[in-house]
């Protein structure tokens, strides 16, 4: 099949600068290369770090760049805004967009994949007669107003990364034209060494102390102030440590603002070390300095690939019972709390029962529903529209 796929309009493929979705879709063209399946054409946003990517050799994926950060794009922008108003996205995703069907339209696509941009399809159907599948890795699709119908009726077929998100946009009244394709991690970047002590020792962290870690964006959603508000709890046990992994956003972040400034002062009295952005092939080095990894997000993840990446590295896990983290840690060593207002003091006493019993704790290895493989090959399975 010949086949096109539109990514966010916000980090570019390969995933040079990290970002979830984007070494997702790294995966399964990687597998796509390996097996020789689709031809398919990426839309991505461009960068200077991929100029000279191995991946720009595939003869199965080919790789078309959209310039947004020029002066003379982003002049391009804000005209447009200028013009367009009450659009699905911000203008600078819908600038993305034409900037892509300009390319798009002059070639004869079997189907269109939409990565994380459902709104896109509101355009396309209009446009073009071509499928479009949908592959959702949040809870975009979660209103009963008249656009999200739109959205519905556009698309042919959605992928979801859960259960949880299925019942969530079956709830919207979508039928039966979803599949749910579980995210796939890389074995190749987590496995579970013994444990190096030169990521403890840079932090300052002693070889017998019992560590916990948090990976993910620092956010208040993520509940990284109720974590942090936790260790100040523990402050009677000297030998907790806690290491915090991750910007406000991803690798261009410059990580200033208000929320992190509070957290770095909450880290002082917390026995909290901040890492900063880590590039995503150097994230198990962190998990491997671990003995626990806490999840206590706010929000309803749609699956929660913090889980999956800390259960591959033997983590025990500590998580909120909420969207669809549960379903990671089916089979799993971990503790799950509710969200309520007394979660803080709940993370404190997981991370104390844990620490305590830990032997009970450990053992957990990656579930074979998470792995590359399983995951490319079912998303794959699962563009066809019958």
């Amino acid at each position: 099949m010949k086949v096109a796929i539109i990514t966010s309009g916000i980090l570019p493929i390969p995933a040079v600068l990290g970002g979830a979705v984007e070494n997702l879709i790294d995966y399964y063209l990687k597998y796509n290369h390996q097996h020789h399946l689709h031809d398919i054409t990426i839309y991505s946003v461009s960068h200077p770090q991929i100029k000279k990517h191995k991946a720009l050799q595939s003869k199965e994926n080919h790789y078309e760049y959209i310039d947004t950060k020029s002066l003379w794009a982003r002049f391009g922008a804000r005209i447009y805004a200028q013009f367009h108003k009450n659009e699905c996205y911000s203008y600078k995703l819908e600038y993305f967009f034409e900037k892509v069907y300009k390319r798009l339209k002059r070639k004869n696509f079997d189907l269109i994949i939409l990565e994380n941009r459902p709104g896109f399809a509101l355009k396309l159907k209009k446009r073009l007669n071509t499928p479009i599948v949908s592959h959702l890795h949040t809870n975009m699709i979660c209103a009963s107003d008249e656009k999200t119908k739109s959205i519905i009726r556009a698309t042919d077929k959605f992928i979801v990364v859960s259960d949880f998100l299925k019942r969530q946009i079956e709830s919207v009244g979508i039928p039966s034209r979803i599949a749910v394709v579980y995210n796939g991690l890389c074995t190749e970047n987590f496995t579970s060494p013994n444990k190096p002590n030169n990521i403890r020792e840079a932090l300052g962290i002693e070889k017998n102390d019992f560590v916990a870690i948090y990976t993910g964006r620092l956010i208040p959603d993520k509940g990284i102030k109720e974590l942090l508000e936790a260790f100040i709890l523990l402050k009677d046990h000297p030998d907790i440590k806690l290491i915090v992994v991750g910007g406000e956003n991803f690798a261009d972040s410059k990580n200033q603002n208000p929320f992190i400034e509070s957290l770095y002062n909450l880290g002082k009295n917390a026995n909290a070390h901040f890492t900063g952005f880590v590039p995503y092939n150097k994230l198990s080095s962190y998990l491997s300095a671990a003995d626990v990894a806490i999840i206590p997000s706010h929000i309803n993840e749609a699956l929660g690939m913090t889980c999956i990446e800390a259960t591959a590295m033997g983590l025990p896990v500590i998580a909120t019972n909420d969207g669809g983290i549960p379903e990671t840690l089916v089979g799993q060593k971990h503790i799950l709390l509710d969200k309520n207002d007394n979660l803080v003091s709940e993370l404190a006493q997981a991370i104390l029962k844990i620490k305590k019993n830990y032997n009970s704790y450990i053992g957990n290895k990656l579930d074979p529903r998470f792995n590359i493989e399983s995951y490319s090959s079912h998303f794959f399975e699962n563009i066809v529209i019958d």
